[in-house]
């Protein structure tokens, strides 16, 4: 994916994160830096950086408020599980995939909930089941918004 795309799906990513519009939001709407990280993981032809995904799940956190760590042990560990199966997930259309994309969607948002019940006891509820069944819907039209995006972004001359 160009950087140039990227940066802005990122800060547009953050963006969402960080809306104050309620708790309904902000159980209910999908991780959209999530997303991005997946459909970013599926397109390139490059391994991304562990590193570099840690980095962004602290951003994450502070944006967010979460414990320092939560978002980001639970972006890589999605990762990782991605690059278990991604041959697989890359030979299937987004409409397929996007059962594939709730499973990751669904083991990061139960991965960063762990993490955060280690230290402060929080009360599951349904609803956390319920942001990556939105993202997983969504998925089919964002790598089409995304791929459209990376298309119509200008080259670089050099």
């Amino acid at each position: 994916m160009k950087a140039g795309a990227l940066i802005v799906g990122f800060v547009l990513a953050f963006f969402t994160e960080s809306l104050p519009l309620g708790p309904l939001y902000v159980q209910l709407h999908p991780d959209f830096v999530a997303l991005l990280i997946l459909y970013w993981a599926l397109s390139s032809s490059q391994a991304l950086s562990y590193v570099a995904i840690w980095l962004i799940g602290l951003v994450q956190d502070l944006l967010l408020g979460d414990l320092l760590g939560a978002q980001a042990i639970s972006l890589v560990l999605m990762l990782v599980l991605l690059y278990t199966w991604i041959s697989r997930v890359r030979r299937l259309p987004p409409w397929e995939q996007l059962f594939f994309i709730f499973f990751l969607l669904l083991a990061q948002r139960v991965s960063a909930w762990l993490w955060q019940l280690w230290v402060v006891p929080i009360a599951w509820h349904n609803s956390l089941l319920l942001g990556p069944a939105l993202g997983a819907a969504l998925w089919p039209l964002l790598t089409y918004l995304l791929d459209q995006l990376q298309r119509h972004w200008p080259q670089r001359r050099g």
